[in-house]
């Protein structure tokens, strides 16, 4: 019985962190989450691994890795996103806080095509949140001041559509291993979606980005930027955009790290006392408790005094006579010795 308490448990125990940890490993059901710091991605032999997103999304993000940075060596990723037959591929940087050494980047991501074609290193600070599709202010001796805004400032890279193959983008990321100065901070986070011919879908679940070319009108409008930027737009006519799952600093991630394990320690404390209530392990009622632990109630016996004996009822007088007295010979009577007195008559 006790064992199968246990393994009830830890399946209670598994489910609760799934549901804790859930909303941090989907947003909606169009894109999938994955963590910066696992081998798939940041291999340790420095291999590189494919992931195919056929027809939907993906979003790489630094999660927790960068937020105690003391390491000994330089951290170097590299990994390939690529799409189903005849789609297209875009690559969005939708947050990114890396460090610069005056004119060279200390810590860059690179994006690079199907046919080799490679991207300046991108640095620096940048939050599409906050910023949205506007010119990004690089300082004067950044590394793109001889580039062209449109070049330097997209942060971003894409894959065209082949009918006759897949896209592919390949993202390098490198972080120096030195420590980071007061006031500094890693982050990143990268958006990679699909678009197709529209002569291929349903239009009514696809709307158009130009040159015959949809996306799937789920990324449209729900805080991250699907397009790269100069090529379309999926986020410039919404109202409101305040759907954006990119965390803006420390604070956020502080808030949210307390409330789960708040969360999860009262799961736990509550399917403890279940166990041990159903085991009976616990004993919240004087029922089940040791008669001589319980003092109190010899004590109040006492108090109360022995209990009434019930007595049957008797005639008032009726006399009880001892045996010793029963036993003894009784004299005899007047009329046994005095015959002739007691009947004159007779005489």
């Amino acid at each position: 019985m006790a064992r199968w308490n246990v393994l009830h448990f830890l399946c209670l125990l598994y489910l609760a962190n799934n549901c804790v940890n859930y909303g941090s490993c989907m947003h909606d059901d169009h894109y999938v989450e994955y963590g910066l710091g696992t081998q798939k991605f940041c291999h340790v032999l420095g291999k590189t691994f494919t992931t195919d997103i056929k027809s939907g999304a993906a979003i790489v993000m630094s999660k927790h890795i960068f937020e105690q940075w003391m390491v000994r060596t330089n951290l170097h990723c590299k990994f390939t996103f690529k799409t189903a037959k005849g789609d297209g591929l875009f690559g969005v940087i939708q947050k990114m806080s890396f460090r610069r050494n005056k004119t060279q980047c200390l810590d860059y991501v690179q994006f690079k095509r199907k046919d080799h074609h490679q991207t300046e290193k991108f640095c620096g600070s940048i939050d599409r949140s906050k910023v949205k599709y506007y010119v990004v202010p690089e300082p004067e001796d950044s590394v793109y001041s001889s580039e062209s805004p449109s070049l330097a400032r997209t942060y971003a890279e894409y894959d065209p559509i082949n009918h006759k193959s897949a896209a592919e983008l390949e993202t390098e990321i490198f972080i120096s291993k030195e420590k980071l100065k007061e006031g500094e901070f890693l982050a990143l986070s990268i958006a990679y979606t699909s678009f197709t011919n529209c002569s291929h879908v349903d239009r009514e679940k696809y709307t158009s980005i130009g040159y015959q070319t949809c996306m799937l009108n789920e990324f449209f409008c729900d805080g991250i930027y699907n397009c790269a930027p100069g090529v379309c737009f999926d986020e410039d006519t919404c109202p409101n955009n305040t759907n954006a799952i990119i965390s803006t600093g420390t604070g956020t991630k502080v808030t949210v790290g307390a409330v789960t394990t708040l969360i999860l320690c009262f799961i736990i404390f509550m399917m403890c006392l279940w166990i041990c209530k159903r085991s009976q392990k616990l004993c919240w009622s004087m029922d089940c408790a040791d008669p001589n632990s319980r003092p109190w109630q010899v004590h109040a016996s006492y108090m109360e005094g022995p209990a009434t004996p019930v007595v049957p009822s008797a005639p008032m007088l009726e006399v009880a006579v001892p045996s010793s007295v029963a036993d003894k010979d009784l004299p005899p009577s007047y009329d046994s010795l005095f015959p002739e007195q007691s009947n004159p008559v007779r005489s």
